[in-house]
């Protein structure tokens, strides 16, 4: 069962998190966020997807993140354990989002209201997080699914600016808050047999794995425990997906993340 976490248990949530950190250091991250309000077409260039990504993320709000911790092993602290951080700076009715986005979201249980009301502030959450989650001791290992922006978006919220202007300063800042720890599983499951080549979604991805999804869809903590038994099921099958050749690699940026990574 996903801990949702509102203004009045932040401040607890976070300690607990933290006091798991040393033992469950990988962590899994998904975000919701109202859609895409710049479409990018399909065969764009890196640049122009960072454009239209910087616009959306810069434009747009944050309404949930989900975060699963988990051992190398895959364990979870206990059975179904994920944190889903509710945000209240999204205003349906004054904000830029997109409207099929939102209409998806509600079906999946959002409750738009109550996140305005008892939802957390982002900043208030970004000192958290940054001090706590990013900025901690502990080594870890980020892993996302298609994580492009679930990534910008945490940096803008950790960060309290929008994305910077070019591509190569994003992947800059991206190493400086992640390290050398970012995977990004659609990416890896490219160079996985039998996993269509790295063009798979979350949920036919976990099907071609024989795996069974925990929770709703389009919950952010839901997504995040999916992301965590995709993970330890490739690693199970495929053993070197940790590899140098796949860490800090997000799909969609892939040329121009090797290149940063080649410059450091």
């Amino acid at each position: 069962m996903a801990i949702n976490v509102w203004k009045d248990n932040l401040v607890e949530q976070v300690d607990v998190i933290l006091r798991l950190r040393g033992s469950f250091p990988y962590v899994a991250i998904d975000t919701e966020f109202p859609g895409f309000i710049r479409s990018t077409p399909r065969h764009a260039s890196e640049e122009e997807r960072y454009d239209d990504m910087k616009y959306n993320v810069d434009h747009m709000q944050l309404i949930q993140l989900g975060l699963t911790l988990f051992d190398k092993d895959g364990n979870t602290p206990w059975p179904g354990c994920c944190w889903q951080f509710n945000f209240s700076d999204f205003d349906p009715d004054t904000d830029a989002c997109s409207e099929d986005s939102i209409e998806l979201l509600l079906h999946s249980g959002h409750n738009l209201q109550k996140n305005q009301r008892d939802g957390v502030d982002a900043y208030r959450c970004s000192y958290l997080l940054c001090v706590k989650l990013f900025r901690h001791p502990y080594k870890s290992k980020y892993i996302t699914f298609h994580g492009l922006y679930d990534v910008a978006f945490l940096i803008k919220m950790i960060t309290r600016a929008p994305l910077p202007n070019t591509l190569n300063e994003f992947l800059v800042l991206t190493r400086s808050v992640f390290g050398d720890d970012l995977y990004d599983i659609k990416y890896i499951s490219r160079f996985c047999e039998g996993l269509h080549e790295g063009k798979a979604g979350l949920l036919t991805l976990s099907k071609l794995l024989e795996l069974e999804p925990v929770g709703i869809r389009h919950q952010a903590a839901y997504d995040s425990l999916l992301i965590r038994a995709i993970f330890n099921k490739m690693k199970q099958l495929w053993f070197d997906i940790e590899g140098e050749r796949f860490v800090s690699i997000l799909y969609g940026l892939e040329n121009n993340c090797m290149k940063s990574k080649k410059r450091v």
